[in-house]
């Protein structure tokens, strides 16, 4: 029997696969794939299959050829900023995919289904709980809303076993991406000096890759079903993770710039309320393993 990944070659994907693969047969769902050190690494050992997640027939073949167990849906279109350009693809993947792969696994008895979720659901708020209601604000939040709302209508009609967690903000080995972290750190490994926002007074909850990962196996392994918080109680503004960053950069300077930002400024933490789960590194030391990964990888 297998593990599926969906979205096996993404940031959180390639992290759950590396962990994944020590102890199980894991298979993993590739539709686009930009390689590298990590990925290479990462990947090594497990079985890659190139489909597309709005691909029923192709979901069906492959859980059924591979005798998958439990399945992991990590793929999304997942950038806020592409999601805002292309709302009509955002929908098409996140929404039209999650039904597919959920009408697979329902046809074909998949004991479980773990749905990741985002914080963004539930809007620019403060201390979001799991009882607190959906306000997205953008289509890539909205298409996460519709994703949420799917995976409940099967656990409700199916009776289903699906973990829907909601995540804060992931960082971690990014290569491929414009956050704040790799953005920041990439600048600092080029001798360059990192951006400061003086007008950016929005504070985010971060969570490193790998606790996500932790809790990610924790509900797939226990009796979990239905939404749950990934919260750590990490927030930070854009300042204050610049300056972490730093802290291991003896020799650089920030660079202060009043820049143009989204015109809202967000407010996105959250509670655990309903299981009890927490980071097993600390803030500091999930910087300090970032860093050394991305002179370890690459930039």
């Amino acid at each position: 029997m297998a593990i599926f990944i969906t979205g096996v070659t993404g940031f959180v994907g390639s992290h759950l696969a590396n962990a994944l693969k020590k102890e199980d047969h894991v298979v993993g769902l590739v539709h686009d794939c930009k390689t590298n050190a990590w990925l290479e690494e990462a990947l090594d050992g497990i079985v890659k299959v190139v489909a597309d997640i709005r691909d029923f027939h192709s979901l069906m073949r492959i859980i059924n050829q591979y005798d998958v167990s439990q399945c992991y849906h990590i793929a999304a279109r997942a950038s806020v900023k592409q999601a805002y350009k292309d709302p009509l693809n955002t929908y098409d993947i996140n929404v039209m995919g999650t039904v597919a792969l959920l009408e697979a696994c329902r046809q074909l008895n998949v004991e479980k289904v773990l749905l990741l979720e985002t914080d963004k659901v539930y809007g620019e708020k403060l201390n979001a709980t799991v009882t607190d209601p959906y306000h997205p604000s953008e289509p890539y939040a909205t298409s996460k809303m519709c994703q949420g709302f799917i995976a409940r209508s099967y656990i409700e009609t199916y009776r289903m076993n699906i973990a829907i967690p909601h995540s804060c903000n992931a960082f971690g080995y990014d290569p491929f991406s414009s956050r704040i972290f790799p953005n920041t750190i990439k600048s600092c490994f080029r001798g360059q000096s990192p951006i400061i926002f003086t007008n950016d007074k929005s504070v985010r909850e971060y969570v490193y890759v790998e606790d996500l990962v932790d809790a990610l196996l924790t509900l797939m392994k226990g009796d979990y079903n239905g939404p749950y918080n990934i919260a750590t109680g990490w927030v930070c503004n854009q300042k204050e993770i610049v300056m972490k960053i730093l802290r291991h950069f003896p020799s650089l300077e920030p660079a202060y710039v009043t820049g143009n930002l989204p015109p809202q400024i967000q407010e996105e933490t959250m509670k655990i309320t309903r299981w009890e789960w927490k980071p097993k590194i600390t803030f500091d030391e999930s910087i300090k393993l970032t860093i050394d990964a991305f002179r370890r990888y690459g930039l």
